[in-house]
């Protein structure tokens, strides 16, 4: 930890925007207050961070963090505190989920996750309006979600998942869609708000509970019922599978 604090100081004393404490074994961070106002890169790599280190959080202009190689389980929500971060790697960890406001990082470019335990990732990446490099390499993935289609990639990549036709069935056996969602796509599909003006309280919230329909762009109850479906030369791959989660079985099959 002495010689980690004394790179910290070393680091301050120069005005220098960059600070690499790789293979240090830390199991916590130094004291990176000198470092708040002007750090703008922080390798952390190949240390013993059991926990994501909070104190970034304090650093306003970090734009580029690694995490590559540290046993850490949990990205935390707040991540999206860190508005400026452009450069995100925390691949070689043991991460089973991405956190929501991971996807509120509008300036993020590259995304590297690979080599965790990620089986899913949600589809609200496709807020990455400006992500250009995607490392999903040796997770658990068996397709890609469909929002990856809208983003302005120009390097991916997938190798050593599940992506395999062989284990899709498994993947996207659906459970019968709950009879309140499907009274509520009936309701909103046929404007029945504007002939109804005494809705309660609990069915008013039911009805503005709902997501996008990946088939239709129409309102979806639920989780809906999940297909893959292949797509041929997209950045770069012969094929690639991706998620798609539609709001009743007449959109599937439509779809």
């Amino acid at each position: 930890m002495f010689r980690s604090q004394v790179k910290v100081w070393h680091c301050f004393l120069n005005r220098k925007t960059a600070l690499s404490l790789q293979a240090y074994f830390l199991f916590h961070l130094p004291d990176l207050t000198p470092l708040v106002d002007t750090l703008v890169c922080l390798n952390l790599s190949f240390n013993n961070l059991l926990f994501f280190p909070m104190e970034v959080f304090n650093i306003k202009s970090l734009q580029v963090l690694v995490l590559r190689n540290n046993p850490i389980r949990k990205i935390p929500n707040d991540i999206h505190r860190l508005k400026s971060l452009k450069k995100f790697t925390i691949s070689f960890n043991l991460l089973s989920e991405l956190p929501s406001g991971l996807f509120l990082l509008e300036d993020l470019q590259y995304l590297d996750i690979a080599y965790n335990d990620i089986r899913f990732i949600p589809n609200d990446i496709r807020n990455f309006r400006k992500l250009e490099c995607l490392n999903t390499e040796g997770n658990q993935l068996s397709a890609l979600p469909s929002g990856v289609l809208n983003l302005p990639l120009k390097f991916l990549r997938i190798e050593n998942n599940f992506i395999h036709p062989l284990l899709w069935n498994e993947k996207i056996q659906n459970q019968p869609q709950k009879l309140t969602h499907l009274a509520a796509l009936c309701f909103s599909r046929n404007n029945l708000k504007e002939r109804y003006s005494d809705i309660t309280e609990d069915i008013e919230k039911i009805l503005d509970d709902f997501a996008v329909c990946d088939c239709c762009s129409g309102p979806r109850y639920g989780e809906g019922l999940q297909l893959i479906q292949i797509y041929r030369n997209v950045f770069k791959f012969g094929r690639l599978p991706f998620y798609f989660y539609a709001c009743s079985s007449s959109c599937l099959r439509n779809f």
